[in-house]
């Protein structure tokens, strides 16, 4: 299998090198978009979400900063949203969001998937697009469930904040204390797993699934049509986390701890096995009994369960529709699922800064050096987290000043953005442009 495994990510390189040579033969990027993801993210991470055998993906920074409470409305009135399946939707209710520059651009790009706009307390603007199941030809609308990629990373760093308030825990514990198989977990803190720079190579690159960055040349074009086959192998094939930290103790840390970030998905697939310890409960029961029960949010998911939708890897020149991820190969760093106006509660809950303390709060929206805080990028002005997933796309941001939010889901997953099938996170920074 790891020899299946390497070969897979051999004919995607190529795939990938094919694809886009033939998208920049069509048309060149617009010089006028904002790029709201890394480089670094992008090339290592945003095709590697803890979902998307590549997975895990998140929108970087070089700025950082202390974000201020925002108090929302919480309320959703009828008259608040409405949804339309194949265009966006404009309410009566007064913002500075030009819902007409919305409308233009989703119509001017290929999109499969939802759009929510929140301002001064309401939802102001919802697009949906494409179909939720192409076999069955049922339409996205704002009432899909879609997966969420490394948004979860929110989550399971709100759950290690609440074992640092109870006192089970400590930010400047090193992680022998509560993985002491790993080989370097002496030499590893909390805090650095939070904010990603403990130098801990990256699960889904690093050879632990049977591939290197390496692997990625000298592609066979005859063996090219075995792709689909391979990576429906590696995507549902169970990842045992006895075997993850006994196979990640082989590789040598990428830098002395502390020094740089670098984005791993390693890094909160450890936590996730911490919350675990230190509760007794399931990452899933976990999420639930102390973060989404308690506020409420019954459109949020921590399995793929309740998913509605599927996703689709587009190529540029073709596509395939694979099954979801096993949910042990996402876990603590990808595995949530859910509609927009729950992702949207979610990120209202965050601006009031529940369920911690401020201290907490400060702390998760502490930049620091590097511009990354606990789960999420911290820009100036706004903070940010992108996901990928096998099939799936998505992008969040959020001004906790004004209260303003951006939530694109999509149910298909291109591995490089183009103006015609732009990435979330590129869908979010066109929209961002529209608030007045």
């Amino acid at each position: 299998m790891r020899d299946h495994k390497a070969k897979f990510y051999r004919i995607l390189a190529w795939t990938l090198v094919m694809s886009i040579a033939f998208t920049c033969a069509c048309s060149k990027k617009n010089d006028n978009s904002e790029t709201t993801s890394s480089k670094a993210e992008e090339s290592s991470s945003e095709t590697s979400d803890p979902g998307s055998v590549p997975t895990g993906s998140a929108t970087a920074s070089e700025t950082s900063e202390s974000t201020s409470e925002s108090t929302t409305d919480t309320s959703f009135s009828a008259t608040s949203v409405t949804s339309d399946t194949s265009s966006g939707s404009i309410t009566s209710v007064p913002g500075t969001f030009d819902t007409g520059k919305a409308d233009d651009y989703l119509s001017s790009v290929k999109f499969d998937g939802v759009v929510l706009v929140y301002e001064n307390d309401h939802i102001v603007y919802t697009h949906a697009a494409g179909d939720a199941d192409r076999d069955k030809d049922i339409p996205n609308t704002m009432d899909t469930v879609f997966e969420l990629g490394s948004i979860t990373k929110q989550f399971t760093a709100v759950a290690i904040m609440q074992l640092v308030e109870q006192q089970k825990i400590s930010l400047e514990d090193t992680l022998d204390k509560y993985i002491p198989e790993y080989k370097y977990a002496k030499d590893v803190t909390i805090h650095q797993l939070l904010n990603m720079t403990s130098g801990i190579p990256d699960y889904l690159y690093c050879g632990v699934l049977g591939f290197t960055m390496d692997d990625l040349k000298n592609v066979s074009i005859s063996s090219f049509f075995s792709l689909q086959s391979m990576l429906g192998e590696v995507a549902t094939t169970p990842l045992e986390k006895d075997d993850l930290v006994r196979r990640i103790s082989e590789y040598d840390l990428n830098f002395t701890p502390g020094t740089k970030l670098e984005y791993s998905n390693t890094n909160y697939y450890f936590l996730g096995m911490i919350i675990e310890k230190l509760s007794g409960l399931s990452y899933e029961d976990y999420i639930h009994k102390n973060i989404l029960d308690p506020l409420g949010l019954n459109e949020l998911y921590p399995d793929i369960r309740h998913l509605t939708s599927n996703g689709r890897t587009d190529f540029t020149l073709f596509h395939f529709d694979f099954p979801h991820q096993h949910e042990t190969l996402s876990y603590a760093v990808g595995v949530m699922t859910g509609t927009a106006e729950g992702l949207l509660k979610w990120e209202q809950k965050v601006m009031e800064h529940a369920l911690l303390t401020e201290e907490s709060w400060n702390k998760i929206f502490d930049g620091g050096t590097f511009g990354y805080g606990y789960g999420w990028y911290i820009w100036g002005g706004y903070i940010e987290h992108s996901g990928m997933t096998l099939g799936y796309n998505t992008n969040v941001r959020v001004d906790p000043e004004t209260g303003k939010v951006v939530i694109v889901l999509c149910n298909i997953q291109s591995f490089t953005g183009t103006p015609i099938r732009p990435l979330a996170s590129d869908v979010t920074a066109e929209l961002w442009n529209y608030f007045g």
